[in-house]
């Protein structure tokens, strides 16, 4: 790409010589491509690919904007360092884990894994361990870690206390330690900041907004005050501040990074001029914003639609007609241009309902990951095994599958056996002094895990792999357990898609606990977008996305904005929420309500959400006010095609 393609102010943010920068990028503004052609800009300048170091939110993002300077520097681009903020903390601690209290192969705890991990720490308190508890309990220490919380109670205190020492024991960190940890060594040790910060001479951070406290700190200790950091981000595109985003961080960098330079991208090249304005309307309303207009550079389009339907149940049907109607006459290539956004999960269902009954294929995002699913789980648990024989937790769960008689009593017994010993329970199992009615069983298996390391360390990636699932009796006790040949074939064909990827990462040189903690930073569990399906999903999973058609259901007072964000006065942020909703539209966008919702059993009448009257009523149409207006006929005329198009199947 040449520099003739950038607009002006893409141009500027490119070529920029100076040090701090804030590329405040609008939706759809193309920050992606201005990000990644600095990159590309500075290695062409002769600036050392080791030097630059750019972080993103998810691997999705980071996937991308390496394959794009792939492309654009073929080989070069090699050695550039483009991952998420956990991906680089993981990378910092890895390389100098004996600082951090750790050792190769360390294991990197899932939230569920974090679970069985504090029900341990709070049993061995004599404290409650419902769920419930375990998950207050993780989310305070998760708020404790971040800086967001104040230290309450002592025995709080105790709690982390005791989490961490155990997270020590097993070699294990879990998410918020990728942050924490990297800090506590950037801080502590002088020679390590001056690696990072030399790694880092241009430092590099997309999606800015989504920034909490303690990953300030760090990008801080990256790059200080005086080096090449280039943020860019959009205040007004903040919406995660219930996990720990702070927008206030990009107010903070002008103060923090005294010359800072501030460029404002502000051409839109994914929406209509009508969809832009009833978003800029709509955000202008915030006081919390270092503030700018989006401008359109596919003119003015289609007035945005506003529907209004009885109850919940007809609104799905609307919708559901009216994507039938568009696809009937030629409006969308496809079933995947539509897409269908609530602000909360349980809105789907009438959605879903609707859709079936006229034959739309359609995806609801946000289902199970494929890295949750119990053969992925159980196979990873011998995997992680190998890789970190302290994981007491891989190996509770390794030994269970297949079932080997060794029940929760005898794994207590052992583990207090390697408590007393100093050592792992996988290293208790061959321990001389181990006297228990099950050590044969535990005795083989540990020897079993010893021959599989042996295996996968001098053997072939497919022999090794392939000698696990049998010799450790998986694939025959996953074979075994499904209910009919179908559930057995995906099964095992989730097994075989793990198998796929390790050999990839073998052919390419990685050993197992490098793969393992590179799928441990799927935190985000990304999953493949569908094609060919309608989606439906929450407005906070489609930030990042763009649709040709977008529909917001639910567009009332207490649903969106949620009442939970009324009483606690976060309008600010539910308003960003929906200005990130409004602007995934690239054509055509509606918005519905209804008359009446049913809410724990009883049905309420609704309001027309406050979003409403704040976006300009001259972008807007309101479809049933009018029922003469062009919009409306052509509507009408829209879902007559569609009837004639079905009419003509069945004829």
């Amino acid at each position: 790409m040449s520099g003739s393609q950038l607009n002006e102010q893409q141009y500027e943010a490119v070529h920029y010589r100076g040090g701090a920068m804030l590329v405040l990028a609008g939706a759809g503004s193309g920050k992606t491509r201005v990000i990644t052609e600095r990159i590309a800009v500075l290695v062409e300048r002769h600036v050392p690919e080791d030097a630059i170091t750019a972080v993103t939110f998810t691997n999705k993002a980071a996937k991308e904007m390496r394959e794009r300077l792939k492309k654009r520097l073929g080989p070069l681009a090699r050695r550039l360092r483009i991952c998420t903020f956990h991906a680089l903390g993981l990378n910092i601690i890895r390389e100098h884990a004996h600082l951090a209290q750790r050792r190769d192969g360390l294991s990197v705890f899932s939230p569920a894994e974090q679970r069985s991990a504090m029900r341990s720490v709070l049993a061995d308190l004599k404290l409650p361990v419902d769920s419930d508890q375990i998950n207050r309990v993780l989310q305070r220490i998760s708020l404790l870690k971040n800086d967001s919380l104040e230290v309450g109670d002592g025995s709080m205190i105790t709690i982390r206390e005791r989490y961490d020492n155990l997270l020590t024991r097993m070699n294990a960190v879990d998410f918020d330690d990728l942050i924490v940890l990297p800090i506590r060594l950037l801080e502590e040790h002088a020679d390590v900041r001056a690696l990072w910060q030399s790694r880092a001479r241009h430092f590099l951070v997309d999606e800015y907004q989504d920034s909490s406290k303690t990953q300030y700190r760090m990008v801080q200790l990256m790059a200080p005050v005086g080096s090449h950091l280039t943020a860019v981000g959009d205040d007004d595109q903040s919406i995660y501040g219930w996990r720990g985003a702070e927008v206030r961080n990009l107010f903070q960098l002008e103060k923090d990074y005294p010359g800072l330079q501030l460029i404002r991208l502000e051409e839109n090249y994914r929406s209509t001029e009508a969809i832009l304005t009833a978003a800029n309307t709509l955000i202008a309303h915030n006081r919390e914003r270092l503030g700018k207009s989006l401008r359109s550079n596919l003119g003015p389009g289609k007035p945005v639609r506003i529907w209004n339907s009885p109850d919940a149940d007809e609104d799905g049907r609307r919708i559901a007609g009216d994507i039938k109607a568009r696809r009937a006459v030629g409006e969308a290539k496809g079933w995947d241009d539509f897409c269908v956004l609530y602000r909360a999960s349980y809105q789907s269902r009438p959605i879903e309902l609707a859709l079936r009954e006229v034959g739309v294929p359609y995806h609801v995002s946000g289902g199970m990951s494929f890295f949750d699913r119990a053969e992925v789980m159980d196979t990873l648990s011998y995997l992680r095994l190998l890789s970190n024989p302290a994981d007491d937790l891989a190996f509770m769960r390794a030994i269970a599958r297949p079932r080997r008689g060794v029940g929760d009593k005898a794994l207590g017994l052992l583990a207090d056996f390697a408590w007393e010993q100093s050592c792992s329970m996988l290293e208790s199992c061959t321990h001389d002094d181990l006297e228990h009615r099950l050590s044969h069983t535990l005795r083989a298996f540990g020897l079993m895990v010893s021959d599989m390391d042996h295996r996968f360390t001098y053997g072939e990636p497919d022999d090794a792999f392939d000698a696990l699932l049998e010799v450790s009796g998986l694939e025959t006790a996953i074979r075994d357990e499904a209910k009919d040949d179908k559930e057995e074939e995906r099964r095992m064909g989730n097994v075989m898609e793990l198998r796929r990827w390790w050999l990839r990462s073998a052919e390419n040189g990685m050993k197992l606990a490098d793969f393992l903690q590179q799928l441990s930073l799927f935190a985000d569990r990304e999953q493949d977008e569908p094609e060919g399906q309608v989606r439906l999903m929450t407005v906070h999973a489609a930030k990042g996305l763009e649709f040709d058609h977008v529909y917001i259901t639910g567009a009332e007072d207490g649903v969106f904005p949620h009442k939970n964000a009324l009483e606690e006065n976060r309008m600010e942020e539910e308003r960003r929420l929906m200005y990130v909703a409004v602007t995934r539209a690239r054509f055509r966008l509606t918005l519905s309500t209804v008359v009446a919702r049913r809410r724990f059993g009883k049905e309420e009448k609704s309001a027309p959400s406050p979003f409403l009257k704040e976006m300009d009523n001259d972008a807007m149409r309101w479809v049933d006010q009018d029922l003469h207006s062009d919009e409306a006929k052509e509507e009408a005329e829209a879902h007559m095609a569609a009837m004639r198009d079905i009419l003509a199947k069945f004829s």
